[in-house]
């Protein structure tokens, strides 16, 4: 069965990139383009919803910043042990430190790594 992916990002090229590679990589990616319904996904979770392998979140959203959504996935024991990806085009030292304070497993910059080598990074984590 394959690991499911949640992808928090709003913008739809990317989107779309990343759901063919995921899913060319033998993920399945389910989509969030808002913050709010990727919270709503993580109460579900807690409700008793299956848990994704792993969350990739966008900082930057049109609602909410992800650093909420890796604050939710985080407080609750249910949910926090979901590794969480922060993925942003925003090279910044002290966000990238308040990330990893919050558990996140890697902070990566969109621009440093192609959608192939993003899905590589993703299967050697879910490997081990």
């Amino acid at each position: 069965m394959a690991q499911t992916i949640l992808l928090i990002e709003d913008e739809p090229q990317l989107i779309d990139i990343y759901n063919v590679v995921l899913g060319k990589a033998g993920f399945l990616v389910e989509t969030f383009k808002y913050g709010e319904q990727a919270k709503k996904c993580l109460a579900d979770i807690r409700g008793g919803a299956a848990k994704p392998a792993l969350m990739l979140i966008d900082l930057i959203l049109p609602d909410i910043n992800g650093i909420e959504i890796l604050e939710e996935a985080k407080r609750y024991p249910e949910t926090q042990d979901i590794p969480c990806f922060v993925s942003t085009n925003y090279s910044d030292p002290e966000l990238e430190k308040k990330c990893l304070a919050l558990k996140a497993e890697k902070f990566l910059l969109k621009t440093d790594h192609t959608p192939k080598e993003l899905a590589e990074i993703i299967k050697q984590r879910l490997s081990g």
